[in-house]
C-alpha cells in the first residue's frame, strides 16, 4: 500500500462535473500525492480536461462498457487498477453515482468504507461527518494498514480556480468490457421546471417549521417582494407534496448561492445545508436555538415564523414607500 490519494472524477454527457474539483481540493488538504482516475469511452478528451484544470496526474480507463455509467463496470475496472497500485485512499463524490458504487467497491477490495465526510483532521488522520441531522460530529478512520473508500460531500473544500497549476500528465489504459448482469439503457431527463433557483438573488426557503401548508402563501408573498426572488424548500416539505420538487434545495435538489438565503423553519440537516451554505448571507428563522442550521447561518431570528414573516413583509412594503 502506498500513500497516494486517488479521486474518481465524475462526468456526464461528455463534461467533467464541478464536483471533481471539490474532490481534488479536499484531497490536497489531506496531504500526500493526489492522482485522478476517470472512466469512459472515449476517455482521452475527458482525462485531458481533468489534467488541464486540476494539474493532477490522470489515469484514464477506456473501456466500451464505460461509455455510460454502470455500477458493475466501474467496480470491476477500478478494482483492477487498485489491485495494481494499492492507493491509501480512494475519494468518490457523495452523489447518486458515488452512493451507487462506492460501498460495494470497498467490499470488493476489502477496504474500509467511510461515507458523507465533510472534513479531514490531519493531526490524527480522521475523517469528519455530521450525524443525527447535524447535531453531532463523528470522527472516523480506517484501521492501521487498511485502505479506505471515502465518499466526500460536494462543497466540502473550496476548489482552486481552473488552470492555476501546470497541466498534469495523462495516461490511458484500455480494458475490455467486463461481464455484467445489468446494463444502462438510457437516461431520462427531468421535466423542465418553471423555477430557476440558481439565478435567484434572494431565496426564501420553507421547512417543516411551517407546520401547516397554508403558510406557504406567506413564503410566496415574501419572495415576490424581491425582483429576483424565489421560493425554496427542504426535502421533507417536498416529500409531503407542499411544494413541487423543483423548489428543493440540497444534495438531492439544487445547489444555490444567492445574495440572501432566508431559511424559514428549516432545521438544517446536512443534505440541505450542503446545497446552500455558500450563500452570501444566511438568515435563519427558527424557534430552536440548537438547530443545526445555526452552524451555517450568519443571523438567527429566534421566533415563530408565522409572527415574524408578516411583520417583515409589512416593513419591506413600508420601506419601499
Amino acid at each position: 500500500m502506498n500513500k497516494d490519494i486517488w479521486i474518481i472524477a465524475e462526468h456526464f454527457e461528455n463534461r467533467v462535473r464541478p464536483v471533481t474539483s471539490d474532490l481534488v481540493a479536499f484531497a490536497r488538504k489531506m496531504g500526500g500525492e493526489v492522482k485522478a482516475v476517470i472512466l469512459g469511452h472515449p476517455v482521452k478528451p475527458l482525462a485531458e480536461d481533468v489534467a488541464q484544470k486540476t494539474g493532477c496526474e490522470v489515469t484514464g480507463i477506456d473501456s466500451p462498457g464505460a461509455a455510460v455509467y454502470n455500477s458493475e463496470v466501474y467496480r470491476n475496472l477500478i478494482k483492477k487498477l487498485c489491485e495494481r497500485n494499492q492507493p491509501r485512499y480512494l475519494l468518490v463524490p457523495h452523489t447518486p453515482l458515488g452512493w451507487d458504487f462506492a460501498p460495494a467497491l470497498a467490499v470488493d477490495l476489502g477496504y474500509s468504507s467511510i461515507s458523507a465526510v465533510t472534513d479531514f483532521n490531519p493531526e490524527n488522520s480522521t475523517f469528519i461527518r455530521q450525524i443525527l441531522n447535524g447535531k453531532l460530529l463523528e470522527e472516523l478512520k480506517s484501521p492501521p494498514g487498511c485502505s479506505a473508500v471515502v465518499t466526500v460531500m460536494p462543497g466540502s473544500a473550496n476548489p482552486e480556480p481552473d488552470n492555476t497549476r501546470p497541466p498534469g500528465s495523462v495516461k490511458i489504459l484500455e480494458f475490455e468490457s467486463p461481464p455484467v448482469k445489468t446494463r444502462t439503457i438510457r437516461y431520462l431527463p427531468a421535466k423542465p421546471g418553471t423555477v430557476n433557483l440558481k439565478d435567484a438573488e434572494v431565496i426564501v426557503a420553507a421547512g417543516r417549521g411551517l407546520k401547516v401548508p397554508e403558510r406557504i402563501e406567506l413564503i410566496r408573498e415574501l419572495a415576490s417582494l424581491f425582483k429576483r426572488g424565489a421560493v425554496g424548500a427542504s426535502r421533507p416539505l417536498c416529500d409531503q407534496g407542499w411544494l413541487p420538487l423543483e423548489h428543493q434545495v440540497g444534495m438531492t435538489g439544487a445547489t444555490v448561492s444567492p445574495k440572501l438565503y432566508l431559511a424559514c423553519g428549516i432545521s438544517g440537516a446536512l443534505q440541505h445545508t450542503m446545497g446552500m451554505k455558500n450563500s452570501s448571507l444566511i438568515v435563519a428563522v427558527n424557534t430552536d436555538r440548537k438547530a443545526p442550521i445555526l452552524q451555517v447561518a450568519h443571523f438567527c431570528v429566534n421566533t415563530d415564523l408565522s409572527k415574524f414573516i408578516p411583520v417583515l413583509i409589512k416593513n419591506i412594503r413600508k420601506f419601499r414607500g
